[in-house]
C-alpha cells in the first residue's frame, strides 16, 4: 500500500495533503460511502421500516370505518344414549303400541351478517387524524436519520484520513529518524562520536517505531468505525481504503467554505421550523393531542347497526334436513355510565406526558442553539490553530536543521538534535490535526445548519 504523501506548504502558500491511489484496496471514496450508508446502515433500515409501519398503521385506521362481514357455518350431529320410546293404542285393534324413535339428529345452521360503526365516541376520527400525523413524524424521522447517518459517515471518514495521515507522518519521521541513525554510525565508525550518541539515537528510533505501531492501530480502527456504519462485513475491512478524492483541505479552500455557512438568528429560527428532526417531534406532538381523543372516545356513546341473513333446520337423516331462512336487523345504543373513573384519570395522565413532550422539544431547540454556538467556536478555533501550526512547523525545522549543522561542525550535542527531532514530530502531529479539525468543523456546521441534503 502506498501511504499518503504530506506536502506543508509554509508562508502565505496554501497547505493541501495529497493521497495517491491506493493499490490492491477498494478506496472508496466519501460520497461513495455516504451513498453505500444510505442503503445500508442499520439506522436507515430501521427507519424506513418504522415508516413502513406507520403507512399500514394509517390505512387500517381509515379502513375502520368500513363495514364489517362475517359469515358463519355450523353442522351437528346428536346420538342419543338412551332408546327414546313412545306408546300409542291401535284404534284398529285396541292394542298397544311401542314405537322406538330414531335417536339420531342431524342439524345445520348459517348465518351470514353485516355490522356498521355509527357513532364510535369520536374514536374513529381521532385514530384517523393520530396514524396521520404519526405517518408524517415517521416521513419526516427517515428524512432526517439520513441526513443523521450522513453526517456520521462524514465524521468517521474524516477522522479515518486523519489517522491515515498521522500514520503517514510518523512513517516519515521514524525513516528520518533512521537515517539519521545511520549517518551516527557512520561516523562512530569513524571514530568522530562516542558510542553513546549512537545509543541516545538508537533509543529515539525505538520510541518512534511504537509511534508508527500505534498510529497504524489507530487508522485500522478509525476505518473498521467507518466501514461498520456502511455495513460492510468485518472480515473484508482490510479490503477497504480511504481517499482524499473529491476533498478539498487546503486551507484557504475551508476558509472560504466556513464563512459561506455563518448562523444567523433569522436562519436558526427558520431552521427551528423547516429541519425534519423538529418537524418529526411536532408530528409526534399531533398524534398524541388525537390520541388523547381514543381514551375520550370511552365516555361518550356508541351506536352501532347490523344486518344479518340466517337459516337453520334439523333431521333424523341429513339429506332430508329442510333450511328455515330469516333476515335480522337491529341497533345497538351503548352509554357508558361509571367506570371508577379510569378512564378520566387515563386522560390525565396522556395530557401531562403530551406537555412533556413539548418541554422536550422546546429542550431540543435549544441543545440545537447551543449545538450552533458551539460548532462556530470550535470551527474559530480549528481555523486559528491551522495558522498557529503553520509558523509551528517552519520553526520545528528551522531548529532542526540548525541543530543538525551545529552537531555536524562539533558546536552542539545529539541531545539538541533529538529535542529538535521530537519538536518537528510533534508539530507535523499538531499539523494534520488541526487541518481535519477545521474540516470536520466545516461539516459540522454545514450539517447543523441544514446545508446537506441527502
Amino acid at each position: 500500500m502506498k501511504t499518503i504523501i504530506l506536502f506543508l506548504l509554509l508562508g502565505t502558500a496554501p497547505v493541501v495533503f495529497c493521497q495517491q491511489r491506493v493499490t490492491g484496496t477498494n478506496a472508496i471514496t466519501l460520497d461513495q460511502a455516504i451513498r453505500l450508508a444510505l442503503d445500508s446502515n442499520y439506522s436507515t433500515r430501521i427507519a424506513y421500516n418504522n415508516l413502513t409501519s406507520a403507512q399500514y398503521t394509517s390505512t387500517k385506521a381509515s379502513d375502520n370505518l368500513l363495514p364489517t362481514a362475517t359469515a358463519t357455518g355450523n353442522y351437528e350431529y346428536d346420538h342419543y344414549l338412551t332408546d327414546r320410546t313412545s306408546f300409542s293404542i291401535n284404534p284398529l285393534t285396541g292394542n298397544i303400541v311401542g314405537l322406538t324413535e330414531n335417536p339420531n339428529t342431524h342439524s345445520l345452521r348459517y348465518g351470514i351478517a353485516a355490522n356498521v360503526n355509527i357513532f364510535n365516541g369520536g374514536f374513529d376520527a381521532a385514530n384517523i387524524r393520530s396514524a396521520g400525523y404519526n405517518l408524517d413524524a415517521a416521513k419526516y424521522n427517515l428524512k432526517w436519520v439520513r441526513q443523521q447517518v450522513a453526517y456520521n459517515v462524514v465524521a468517521a471518514y474524516v477522522n479515518a484520513l486523519r489517522t491515515k495521515e498521522l500514520q503517514s507522518t510518523n512513517e516519515k519521521t521514524l525513516v528520518e529518524y533512521q537515517s539519521q541513525l545511520d549517518r551516527l554510525n557512520g561516523l562512530f565508525s569513524a571514530g568522530s562520536i562516542p558510542i553513546g550518541q549512537v545509543y541516545q539515537q538508537e533509543a529515539v528510533v525505538a520510541q518512534q517505531q511504537l509511534q508508527v505501531i500505534q498510529a497504524r492501530n489507530n487508522f485500522q480502527n478509525a476505518k473498521a468505525d467507518l466501514l461498520f456504519l456502511l455495513n460492510v462485513a468485518p472480515d473484508s475491512y482490510q479490503s477497504y481504503d480511504v481517499s482524499l478524492s473529491g476533498i478539498d483541505t487546503s486551507v484557504s479552500t475551508l476558509q472560504n467554505r466556513g464563512r459561506s455557512v455563518e448562523p444567523t438568528p433569522s436562519i436558526l429560527n427558520s431552521l427551528i421550523d423547516q429541519r425534519e428532526d423538529f418537524l418529526a417531534q411536532k408530528s409526534s406532538i399531533l398524534s398524541s393531542e388525537e390520541a388523547i381523543g381514543l381514551t375520550r372516545a370511552a365516555l361518550l356513546p356508541r351506536l352501532g347497526a347490523s344486518l344479518g341473513l340466517a337459516g337453520s333446520g334439523s333431521n333424523s337423516q341429513l339429506s332430508n334436513i329442510q333450511l328455515f331462512h330469516y333476515l335480522n336487523g337491529g341497533l345497538n345504543l351503548s352509554i357508558p355510565i361509571y367506570d371508577a373513573a379510569q378512564n378520566r384519570l387515563q386522560i390525565d395522565i396522556e395530557e401531562v406526558q403530551l406537555e412533556t413532550s413539548k418541554v422536550q422539544l422546546d429542550q431540543a431547540e435549544q441543545q440545537f442553539r447551543s449545538d450552533v454556538a458551539k460548532a462556530q467556536n470550535n470551527l474559530i478555533a480549528s481555523e486559528q490553530a491551522v495558522e498557529a501550526t503553520a509558523t509551528e512547523i517552519k520553526s520545528a525545522e528551522e531548529s532542526l536543521r540548525s541543530a543538525e549543522e551545529r552537531l555536524r561542525v562539533g558546536a552542539g550535542i545529539q541531545v539538541d538534535v533529538i529535542v529538535a527531532e521530537a519538536q518537528i514530530q510533534t508539530a507535523r502531529t499538531d499539523r494534520v490535526n488541526a487541518v481535519y479539525n477545521f474540516l470536520l468543523a466545516t461539516r459540522q456546521l454545514e450539517y447543523l445548519l441544514g446545508k446537506t441534503n441527502y
